[in-house]
């Protein structure tokens, strides 16, 4: 294996096995190589534990990727189903609802249906000509129906 191939540590060890052979002894030159090559061998160790934490990191970065892949998908599921679903309810006519009420505009004789709401509040504009029409509706009226 070529020395650029290597990794950090196998550097810092080859590195350390070429300073064995030198037979370093205790001038300041010789102190000076020592102490570097026992700088690069603790920095070799912590670029190697950093690279295995970064690593990990990257797998559970993958892991919750997938996750929120498989979460958007059921979105994208569930987005077309409430979607598909409010475009089936738009293609009802008013008539289909149980609590709709068939109204007739005095003035203009246009039909249209109001919900039970509308009908409590008491009034409605046409939607054609756009008269106010009232109702007189009792809450007894009601009752007296059921």
């Amino acid at each position: 294996m070529d020395f650029e191939e290597k990794t950090i540590t196998e550097k810092t060890s080859y590195v350390k096995g070429l300073a064995e052979g030198l037979s370093l002894g205790d001038t300041a030159q010789d102190k000076l190589i020592k102490a570097l090559i026992d700088l690069v061998d603790d920095m070799a160790v912590e670029i190697t534990d950093l690279q295995e934490e970064l690593d990990s990191l990257y797998d559970e970065f993958d892991e919750v990727e997938e996750q929120v892949d498989a979460v958007d998908e059921d979105l994208e599921e569930l987005e077309e189903f409430v979607y598909d679903f409010d475009e089936d309810i738009d293609g009802f006519d008013d008539e289909d609802y149980e609590d709709c009420f068939d109204i007739t505009c005095p003035s203009c004789g246009e039909e249209f249906s109001v919900d039970e709401e509308t009908l409590i509040d008491g009034s409605v504009n046409c939607p054609k000509c756009n008269e106010l029409l009232t109702f007189d509706f009792d809450e007894d009226d009601e009752a007296d129906e059921d």
